[in-house]
């Protein structure tokens, strides 16, 4: 089987295309499902899409992907099927998805709420050139849909009747959980995200600040070097793939704060598994899949208010042996759950109903 693969980024570089199409081709090449990879963004592209700004040149560089697009249309017929990775073009509405469906089955994987409007703070009003209604009209058209929640499955159910559901899978021959030193001298409570999501620490600022007035701990932020943390003292890096394992085996408990948004209801955090997979208990807003990832009290803990993230952060300071017992418990949940051998025969099964 012959696959087109559509995706947005460069081969490597983006979090969703690396927890999903990337890994699944470790399991879809032995099966005889050869993946032919076309990414949509340039080199150029992929330095200055989240940066501000380069409004103009960014325009320039999607409409040469776009051409692009147009052009390797041209050779569907060297393919059985055509992956799309949540949408074949980064702006305009769904044409390239319905000249490819015409010719041949889609298999269509959305991983987030695409379809909730929204503005990027890195490219302002050329967000609204996405056409957010595009994705109904996406999954209505393809062959087999793959979503990675049931929030997102809601939605596609609407649509189509072909709904696979795969988590976004955690890479567990990089992520292998390590207990804890024995000789730890100071718990260290964290946080990852990229710099896109760096407001995001701004809801738990109180309950830090408060939590440090408590008990005695290390708080550590990955994704940038400036925090809005008013009376926090922390430190700070920059997220980097290559070092990214290393770097979050710097924290003993992980954060998932997340503001209230009608895409946050929607969203998978798979930061939550990751740190999960690690054995670093999370503490999560009650949030899009973190209630369906999360058993509160065993696996992590939910957390709504101030005060109830100050409680479940201190006693994840305080108590070794319960911090111990839920990470050990937390990564065994990971492999069975959001590994990539837990969820390969899905996959493959998946990719297989496109051409039934």
């Amino acid at each position: 089987m012959e696959v087109l693969t559509l995706i947005p980024n460069r081969y490597g570089f983006a979090p969703g295309q690396r927890g999903s199409i990337e890994l699944w081709e470790k399991v879809l090449a032995p099966e005889g499902i050869r993946l032919h990879w076309a990414p949509f963004e340039s080199e150029r592209l992929r330095e200055i899409l989240y940066a501000p700004g380069h409004t103009f040149e960014k325009a320039a560089e999607m409409a040469r992907g776009y051409v692009d697009r147009l052009k390797l249309l041209r050779r569907l017929d060297d393919y059985d099927a055509v992956f799309v990775y949540r949408e074949a073009a980064l702006l305009g509405p769904a044409f390239l998805e319905k000249r490819i469906a015409r010719r041949k089955p889609i298999i269509y994987q959305l991983d987030d709420p695409l379809y909730v409007p929204y503005r990027s703070p890195s490219n302002g009003y050329l967000s609204y050139l996405k056409f957010f209604g595009k994705i109904a009209d996406i999954i209505r058209m393809s062959k087999v849909v793959i979503v990675n929640s049931s929030h997102i499955r809601e939605f596609a159910a609407q649509h189509n009747r072909n709904i696979w559901q795969v988590p976004s899978i955690v890479d567990t021959e990089r992520y292998v959980y390590k207990p804890e030193p024995e000789n730890l001298e100071r718990v260290t409570v964290g946080w990852s995200g990229s710099p896109t999501t760096v407001k995001n620490i701004r809801v738990v600022a109180h309950a830090l600040r408060e939590l440090q007035e408590k008990v005695d701990c290390g708080v550590h932020l990955i994704g940038g070097t400036e925090f809005d943390l008013p009376g926090v003292k922390y430190t700070a890096q920059k997220w980097s793939a290559e070092t990214e394992v290393e770097d979050l085996r710097r924290m003993q408990v992980g954060m998932i704060p997340v503001p209230v948004n009608e895409w946050n209801k929607r969203k998978f955090f798979m930061k939550t598994a990751q740190y999960m997979a690690l054995g670093i208990p999370p503490v999560c807003t009650p949030m899009g899949s973190n209630p369906e990832v999360i058993e509160h009290g065993r696996t992590g803990f939910l957390a709504d208010t101030d005060a109830e993230w100050v409680e479940h952060l201190s006693l994840l300071v305080r108590e070794g042996n319960l911090r111990r017992e839920m990470a050990e418990r937390a990564a065994r949940v990971a492999r069975e759950r959001f590994s990539l051998e837990a969820n390969a025969p899905k996959v493959v099964a998946a990719f297989r109903a496109a051409l039934n």
